[in-house]
């Protein structure tokens, strides 16, 4: 009985040990990087977007009828590495004051010389929800080298508000989140250092490469150790369980 309780005791730490190092892996994913050094985006004031991929769009001394446009521009500086880009929305907060500039305020989404959205500022206008966490807005694929420009243009309309509509300050925060997602690109079937098939490749080079070949992103790092704790869990108990039998044997 002590034997079956000591397995017992070894079996229930194995499976603590396992969400200890799970807990440690998913909070570590949690301080994801959204978009590498390589990967830059800054607007025409000068504001760079950081390594957290968020955009604050700071709207100030909004009065009737102003109407006002910034540019962002998108460059992939990474060597060699293409990255599929996204966008969405925040929800609109700290809403303050007599008017809800969140919907008063009219954006236009220009993107590579298209228009991707047409409403309030919020990002939703009936049709197109750019807060959809779930169905992020795509811009694409960038290689190596590529800049595409996203412009955005604001108006708040002078017949439809006026003076009486700015007695207390309206206030808001909205903020736009960019992420940044390693790809690679579709085969073309032109000549390339990656082919197994010419001389002087990787595969005919240095055979049994791809054996070795290590994950090269956090994402593919964080994949590989869940697998690997998972299957010294699994062994671990598979040991325990060989072991009690060979006990129960042994005492029969």
């Amino acid at each position: 009985m002590k034997m079956k309780s000591n397995i017992r005791k070894a079996i229930y730490m194995s499976v603590g040990i396992l969400f200890l190092l799970l807990s440690l892996v998913i909070a570590d994913t949690a301080k994801a990087v959204e978009l590498p050094p390589g990967m830059v985006i800054g607007d025409d004031q000068g504001i760079k977007i950081e390594d957290d991929g968020e955009y604050l769009v700071d709207v100030r001394d909004v009065m009737p009828g102003k109407a006002w446009s910034m540019k962002i521009t998108i460059t992939n500086l990474e060597r060699d590495i293409p990255y599929h880009l996204t966008m969405r929305v925040s929800k609109p907060t700290l809403i303050q004051g007599t008017l809800d500039l969140s919907e008063a305020i009219q954006m236009r989404l220009v993107y590579d010389g298209e228009v991707i959205y047409s409403g309030p500022l919020s990002g939703d206008n009936g049709k197109i929800n750019l807060q959809d966490v779930a169905s992020p807005v795509d811009l694409g694929t960038f290689k190596s080298g590529d800049t595409r420009m996203l412009e955005a243009y604001f108006e708040l309309d002078g017949k439809k508000y006026g003076n009486k509509d700015f007695a207390e300050k309206n206030v808001f925060e909205n903020i736009w989140y960019f992420k940044a997602v390693k790809t690679k690109l579709p085969d073309t079937g032109s000549s390339s250092s990656d082919d197994p098939k010419k001389p002087g490749t990787s595969s005919s080079t240095t055979p049994g490469k791809d054996l070795l070949k290590l994950p090269n992103t956090g994402e593919e790092w964080r994949n590989a150790m869940i697998f690997v704790i998972i299957g010294m869990f699994l062994v671990m108990v598979a040991l325990l369980i060989v072991k009690h039998k060979v006990l129960d044997k042994k005492k029969s």
